[in-house]
Parts: C-alpha cells; structure tokens; sequence
C-alpha cells in the first residue's frame, strides 16, 4: 500500500484535534480548571439560564484551549438551579449517562462531551435524589425528592466514576446533607487518584482532611468563595492549605467579583501555585498546567504567572472582614528598624516577631498602612453557620490608625504610599500536634494574591518537654515587600466544634445568608451558593 505523502500527513497533523493523554509513567498530567461567570438575566427563566451556561461549559470542554488536558474541573453553583436539578446515577453502577433520558441536558451532555472529548470531567451541579434513601431515616420534604449540592466525576467515557454531595453548607436554602460527610475519591488511567470536595469544606477536618490522612495527594475542589481579610481570601487559603498538606490542588472558582467571589488556581504542594488568578470584574476562562506528580518528586516544575491586578483595582473585588476586634495585638512602629523583636500572647498562646523592615520618612498627609503584630486563639462563627476557633500569629495592615480599620483597605479612588518595607519576617510559635489542628502559612498582598512560596520558609520540628505534642511552627519572608497584606500562621482547631453539616442533622433548609447589602447583590442572590 502506497504510503501517503508526509504533507498530507503534515496537514492532518495541524488540522486534528490534539488530545494529550498522560500515562501513569509519565512525570505529569495536564489539568485545567474553569474560572466562570454567569451572570443572571433578571427576566431569564431557570431552564433558559440552565440551558445557556451548559452551552458555555461545552464550548469550554470543546475548545481548543482544552486540548492538550487530562482532567477539566468547574466551579460550583454556576450551573443550574433547584428547579433544573437533576438524577445523578451511583457511581457503583458505572452509568454513562448520556443520551439518557432519566437524566436532565445538565448530565447527560457532560457525559457525551466528556466521551467525545476523551477527557475527565469534574462538574458542580444541583442535584435531586428520590427520599428517603438507605439509612437516612430523617423525614423527607412534601415532594418526596433531596437535593444536594454535588461534584460529578466523569471519566473518558462519559461514565459517572464519583459523586460528592456537600457537607459543610453555608447557607445554600433548601439543599440537604448527607447523614455524615462522604469520602469521595476516583482513579484515573494516568496513574492519579483525585479526590473532591466542595468550597466550605475545605475549612473542615472532614471530608477534606480525612482524604488526605487515607493518602490521597491530589484533589479537585469546585468553589464559590466568599473572600474575607486577612486569612481567607481564595487563592490565600488555596494556596496555604495545598502547601501544608504538600498535596495537588485544583481549584475552580466562580466569578463575582462585586460579591466577593473569584479565585481560580492549581497549586503543587510546596512548590505553591502553579497559575492561579484573582479577579476584580468576572471572567469566564480556562486556566491549564502541567501538573507534577506527587510520586515523581524530582519532576520539573513549570509555573505560569498570571498578570495582577493593582490594588486600586482589586478594590472593585468586594471582601468580608474577619472577627478580629478580640485579638491581642500590639502596634508596628513607624521607624525603621534593623531588628525588631517583639512578643503578643492571647492569654496563654504566646507569638515571637522578628522584623526588619524600614518606614518612608514624611508621611503626613498622606494615606499608608499601618501594620499590626496579632496573637489569638479563640473562637469565631461563620456568618451564623458554623463554628470554629483559630489560632493564629499574624501581621496584618490596618488603612488607619483606628482598629475598626484593620483588615479594610483603600477605596480604588485613594492614593496611598507603601510606606512600610519589610526586609525579613521571622514568626514563630507553639501548635499542638494532633488531628483536631490543621495548622498553614498564611499571605496575601495588596493584589490579593499569595506571595510565591520561593519568598518564604516554613519549618515544623517537635517541642521537646510538653505534656501533651506540640510542633514549635516557624515562619519567614525571606524577600523584601512593600505591598504586604496578611503575613501569619494560621490554624484551625476543630475539637468541641461540630462541623457545618453535623449542626443541620434534618436537612432542614436554611435562610440564605445575605453577605453584603441587596444593592451590591442585585439580582445575583437568588442564583448563588454560600460556600
């Protein structure tokens, strides 16, 4: 047979479409996670809104932009709704759903695009289930249906290989628990196996926690954050947690940024971000990395920076406030210093600060940030659905010498200096070692995004002579900043404190928690998760 000419074979090379599919030999796989916007039309039906994002999520797993990904992960509560809800087959049935008609467009198109694509797909969705299932004897609602908050995990054909129904809600009216938080996890044919939770998990020993602990090493997280300073705007804690795990973490974050949602981003380990993103106006787009493999630990490692936006702009991104009125905290001074060294205890839990750092001369009338040293270990509710106590030792800026505004920044029409250059910061204290404390480096700048890890050093050794284990944790900024934010260790304690899903057993619906007033919402409330 006569061969074919090496231009033709040429020209089907540039005109197919490149599937790149990693083996379980390989040192990497390719992902990609979708930061997306939906924003809702104010006379649009929930079908018609359904029908229009499940458009976009195709154009996003067909295009070209996705070509060369093994895995693509979206975003939470950006898909449908309770009145588009849909079945969602058992992952031990190993059902393709597609062209199914049991199941609604929401399912059933993802699984053919997933199948035609060769391609594995996490998706977030409302689903429905018939009440009551095996071992739930909690009362079902009048129509005879749950819904739930839920990942999908499709494999290369289509099929349903995971599903993940969220545990720790955050407002999130008329969506049930599960009796207790599923361990949710699929392996993949390139040697990975992920597992996932959702958004406010992440701020839980279980599942998030409880899945690392059985190994698992990398992890698809769909999120709808609501940012909050200092410690928990979204690649912040993103960023923090994949580091202390030393785990794989893609995160998929919806956009609203006018209501304190953005923050999309893969993260290796210690290694940090690998690309990650903050956004001030909404943006639907796909982020893709090589991502390296936990079990090739000499892989190389290829980051892909993303442009920052300034601070004035990120000034348009909407951010909560933490509870920090009761911290101990004692004032930065406003003179250059080559070594400042300083102690705050909250009570019996002591910070050591080491600072160097030098202050702009002549700063009156002008606007610059003044900085606190802060210890605290206490605790904190979130916004009415959970509570939790932290631990912390922190530097955070405050745009005034007024407490109140500590943790709130320059409105964009503001000029302000960066008047406070830190050279060097060393922190360090004392955290119990045990599995009800998850203790993380915690950054931000004044872009909102985390500093790279390779500005920093984080060592844990054991304490030597404590009645109960504890880890002596250490901190450091190792290159200068002038746009510092939030530099601390953060940790959370869970003991005493039952988890979100635990404190609503019946799966009662709850009141949607409005975050900020219903003008900045307009009329994205009705079409938004919680976290």
């Amino acid at each position: 047979m006569n061969k074919p000419p090496v231009l033709f074979c040429i020209l089907l090379l540039l005109v197919a479409p490149s599937i790149q599919i990693s083996t379980p030999g390989d040192p990497h796989y390719w992902a990609g996670v979708v930061e997306f916007s939906s924003d809702r039309v104010n006379d649009e039906t929930a079908e018609t809104s359904t029908a229009n994002r499940l458009a976009q999520y195709l154009s996003i797993i067909n295009s070209p932009e996705a070509d060369a990904t093994d895995v693509l992960a979206f975003p939470e509560g950006t898909l449908n709704r309770v009145a588009t809800a849909s079945f969602v087959p058992h992952p031990k049935d190993a059902i393709a759903p597609c062209n199914i008609l049991e199941y609604e467009p929401v399912v059933r198109d993802i699984s053919c695009a997933a199948r035609n694509r060769k391609k594995y797909v996490v998706i977030n969705l409302t689903e429905k289930a018939r009440c009551p299932e095996a071992g739930d004897v909690r009362p079902c609602s009048a129509d005879g249906l749950y819904h739930f908050n839920t990942n999908v995990a499709f494999d290369r054909e289509g099929v349903v290989v995971s599903r993940y129904r969220k545990f720790n809600l955050f407002g999130e009216a008329g969506i049930n628990t599960t009796v207790y938080p599923e361990m949710a996890s699929f392996e993949t044919d390139f040697g990975v196996k992920f597992g996932h939770f959702i958004c406010f998990d992440l701020m839980f020993n279980e599942p998030a926690l409880e899945l690392v602990r059985l190994g698992i090493t990398d992890f698809i997280f769909p999120t709808m954050w609501f940012s909050e300073l200092p410690f928990l705007t979204a690649a912040q804690i993103q960023q923090g947690w994949a580091f202390s795990n030393n785990v794989n973490l893609l995160a998929a974050g919806a956009s609203f940024p006018g209501v304190g949602s953005t923050g999309t981003g893969i993260y290796s380990g210690r290694h940090g971000e690998l690309t990650t993103v903050m956004n001030h106006e909404p943006q639907t787009k796909l982020y893709v990395a090589q991502v390296p493999k936990m079990t090739f630990p000499n892989a190389a490692i290829n980051k892909i920076p993303q442009p920052k936006g300034t601070p004035a702009q990120m000034a348009k991104l909407y951010l909560k406030r933490d509870q920090i009125d009761k911290y101990a905290t004692k004032d930065l001074p406003m003179t250059s210093n080559a070594l400042l060294q300083e102690s705050v205890c909250y009570e019996s839990h002591c910070c050591n600060f080491t600072i160097n750092y030098s202050v702009k001369p002549n700063l009156q009338n002008t606007n610059y940030y003044r900085y606190k040293l802060a210890a605290y270990d206490a605790g904190r509710t979130f916004d009415g659905f959970a509570d939790g106590q932290i631990t912390t030792c922190a530097i955070f800026a405050c745009s005034s010498a007024n407490y109140s505004d500590c943790s709130r920044r320059f409105a964009a029409t503001e000029a302000y200096d960066e008047a406070v250059t830190f050279n060097t910061i060393t922190i360090q204290a004392k955290f119990a070692n045990n599995d009800e404390t998850f203790v993380l480096p915690n950054n931000v700048d004044t872009s909102i995004v985390p500093i790279d890890v390779s500005e920093t050093e984080y060592t844990v050794v054991p304490s030597v002579g404590d009645p109960t284990p504890h880890n002596i944790v250490t901190y450091k900024l190792t290159r200068a900043h002038s746009d510092l934010y939030t530099f601390a260790i953060w940790a959370r304690k869970f003991e005493h404190y039952a988890s979100a899903g635990a404190a609503n057993p019946a799966g009662l619906f709850s009141a949607l928690v409005l975050i900020v007033s219903a003008a900045a919402m307009g009329g994205l409330a009705k079409n938004l998760w919680q976290c």
